[in-house]
């Protein structure tokens, strides 16, 4: 970990083959820098205060709003984020798991995969296809996937990696809300 105390001027560009997040105290990419390339547990503990704009460069992060990788969770994908103000994050994961594999996730209508089920391999609004806010459990068949509350990735995050089942999403609060899904691909 490498921080720095003095205003950025100017944005380095980077290698994305270097998986990492910058992360500035102030919007604009300015104030104090401080940039991972791991995962974090805690970010409070490594003096991580304030996140007011931060660069994603190579593959894609998923942000808790809680410690130890719980909470509501957000996924960012390479790219420049010059103001964020969606709330505090307090812990970070870097996602490398099955971005480049042909996806495919299976959504079921009940609990403990029952009821009328749908099986995806791309991006979908589930509302188009009579599905939206009735899944309540799931089978990740391969690839890693963003399960959103609302369409168009709007709303509360779930990311759901290669070889995930979850036979209930009340015990996660996620019951009858998904709306959208989309599966993470890799950029290269």
């Amino acid at each position: 970990m490498s921080v720095y105390y003095y205003p950025v001027y100017a944005v380095q560009q980077t290698s994305a083959s270097e998986n990492k997040i910058i992360i500035y105290s102030e919007a604009g990419f300015n104030g104090r820098i401080t940039e991972f390339k791991k995962n974090v547990l805690n970010l409070e503990e490594k003096g991580i205060t304030q996140i007011s704009s931060f660069q994603i460069i190579g593959a894609p992060w998923v942000v808790y709003f809680e410690k130890n990788y719980t909470g509501n969770q957000m996924i960012f994908e390479e790219g420049d984020y010059p103001s964020y103000d969606k709330g505090r994050f307090l812990s970070m994961k870097i996602i490398t798991e099955d971005l480049g594999v042909k996806p495919e996730i299976q959504i079921f209508e009940d609990t403990n995969y029952g009821g009328k089920s749908v099986t995806l391999q791309h991006e979908t609004n589930l509302h188009n296809i009579n599905f939206g806010d009735t899944a309540s459990s799931h089978k990740v068949i391969s690839g890693t996937w963003v399960l959103y509350e609302h369409v168009d990735r709007q709303g509360k995050q779930l990311l759901c990696l290669p070889g995930q089942e979850v036979p209930n999403y009340c015990e996660i609060g996620f019951n009858d809300v998904i709306s959208h899904v989309r599966p993470l691909v890799s950029k290269s």
